[in-house]
């Protein structure tokens, strides 16, 4: 084995305690001819001989693996590597990367989020020390009271971490990740048109039109609150959608990170040239009445459930619905991808589901198929023999 393990007061060889009584060591070794020193494991304490065995172990893997630099092993290099500092760094680069519109401001809120109350787990470890034990041993202590996304959404975060890690050469690999099983999601439903048009009649006049507008469009709602009076072709009846509300921010960009225009309904025309009359092209469409400014998210969240009365989210009750509607309507599959604005049609399949009274038709016309065909088979062999149809 390549190094020994010294006393680090006397410098002397030593096994367990040396002996001037000194418990504290240093790892030493001679490689490519020069002599190299490392006192301190990954949580900065001075090594005991267990730890700088260890230690001295894990330099000669490096050795003979050909992926051993000395400075890997360096104090400030350990100090660098701890969780808190590299997740630090991780965090600075996720800011640089919200202000250029490459993450959503509400992505790196969550990592902000999951970093002060859950990311502790890890502070003063190594990033290198961390595997599948220690990660599957953090998902087992995360809070019974999170739900099963929520949990998954913590995982992923720190997923994202990790590959930060490898590709900035910090790491060689990414441990194997735990799997969080199960599900806690609940099934998605659509309304159809004649649902929508009793419930919109329980929302307050004053915020109607917005309300509508999603019902007709289809549109996200940080979406439609981001419209402004310049994103739209009246005379070819569309609107270009290109922003969008991220948390606390207008984002110029969408969800799927592109712009597109997309037909207007007859209704929703209506409700844009009559929004339209008293606005600048970089006014906001939808004025709240109650805020004097553009509508929110989360306004339209509690103003849905206070007065909607049905158990659905108001995104199931537009995005979803719309949907559900023009496919019900007759659209093809691609059509509907081009409306929603998806980029992969499976996003669009997962967002259709056939309302329980188009079901219903389905099944009932599959009955009445099999008694026509019953039907005419009879008369078919009436015929055969001779018999006279009326």
């Amino acid at each position: 084995m390549t190094g020994i393990v010294i006393c680090n007061r006397c410098r002397k060889k030593m096994d367990k305690v040396c002996k001037c009584g000194n418990y504290k060591c240093l790892v030493q070794i001679y490689w490519k001819g020069k002599y190299y020193e490392f006192r301190r494991d990954e949580q900065g304490y001075v090594f005991t001989y267990d730890k700088a065995r260890d230690k001295l172990i894990e330099i000669n893997n490096a050795i003979k693996k050909g992926s051993f630099k000395p400075e890997d092993f360096t104090d400030a290099k350990i100090k660098e590597r701890k969780f808190e500092n590299m997740l630090e760094r991780w965090l600075d680069q996720k800011s640089i990367e919200e202000r250029a519109n490459e993450l959503s401001p509400e992505t790196l809120r969550c990592y902000r989020s999951y970093s002060r109350n859950y990311f502790q787990y890890f502070y003063n470890w190594d990033v290198r020390e961390v595997g599948f034990e220690q990660l599957e041993a953090f998902k087992d202590q995360l809070p019974d009271h999170l739900s099963l996304k929520m949990k998954r959404n913590i995982l992923n975060a720190l997923h994202s971490f990790y590959v930060w890690l490898r590709r900035k050469g910090i790491l060689t690999s990414i441990p194997v990740w735990p799997e969080i099983k199960g599900t806690d999601s609940q099934t998605k439903v659509a309304m159809d048109i004649e649902d929508q048009v009793e419930v919109l009649k329980e929302i307050p006049k004053e915020h109607i039109d917005i309300i509508r507008f999603l019902t007709e469009t289809g549109l996200r709602i940080g979406e439609a609150c981001a419209l402004k009076g310049k994103d739209f072709d009246l005379k070819n009846g569309s609107v270009l959608i290109q922003r969008t509300w991220s948390g606390s921010k207008l984002v110029e960009t969408t969800k799927g990170k592109n712009k597109k225009w997309i037909p207007l309904s007859d209704t929703a025309y209506e409700i844009a040239c009559r929004c339209l009359q008293d606005r600048w092209p970089e006014d906001f469409l939808f004025i709240n009445p109650a805020t004097k400014n553009g509508y929110r998210q989360e306004f339209l969240r509690r103003l849905w459930r206070k007065y909607s009365g049905v158990s659905i989210t108001l995104y199931e009750a537009t995005r979803h619905s719309f949907c559900t509607q023009v496919v019900e309507g007759g659209a093809s599959v691609l059509e509907a991808k081009q409306l929603m604005r998806h980029a992969d049609i499976r996003s669009t399949e997962r967002y259709f589901h056939g309302s329980m009274k188009k079901m219903r038709e389905i099944v009932n016309n599959r009955g009445k198929l099999i008694s026509l065909v019953g039907l005419r088979n009879e008369m078919e062999v009436k015929n055969r023999s001779g018999v006279e149809v009326n």
